[in-house]
């Protein structure tokens, strides 16, 4: 049973992209502070559920929200689709993993991804670019 609005990280947006893939904004500050691109976080909808890993798509460090993609394949990101805006999740641990290696003299850098395979792609090429890189983007 989902218990509304207990655990400290809130969903301030859910939107389906597709059917079946789902884009949440979590107010997750700590979390956003530290995010760098190419990190994960692992995340528990409520005490009976499984850790699910998902690669942070997109981070807002002043607003303290972290974006997460997920395609719904199974029992955990079942339940994580049912939840609403304004619902909470249980455990949001990160960012995990090591960063994206970038530089500002990589000259061009082409990014190729497809369907929920974007989410990866999104913090690092956007990095890229930041550090003054060009950036091709392929979608397939």
């Amino acid at each position: 049973m989902q218990r509304r609005g207990i655990g400290m990280y809130r969903i301030l947006k859910k939107q389906e992209l597709s059917p079946g893939i789902l884009e949440y904004d979590i107010e997750a500050p700590r979390v956003a502070k530290k995010a760098l691109p190419g990190q994960f976080i692992v995340l528990r909808v409520n005490e009976e559920g499984e850790r699910v890993p998902l690669t942070i798509a997109d981070f807002d460090r002043e607003k303290g929200i972290v974006t997460i993609l997920f395609q719904v394949v199974g029992a955990s990101t079942g339940l994580l689709a049912s939840l609403k805006e304004g619902d909470s999740i249980l455990d949001f641990v990160g960012p995990l993993g090591q960063p994206s290696e970038l530089s500002d003299h990589m000259g061009t850098v082409v990014f190729v991804g497809g369907g929920i395979g974007v989410a990866p792609v999104y913090p690092i090429a956007r990095a890229a670019h930041e550090l003054g890189n060009k950036v091709i983007s392929i979608r397939r």
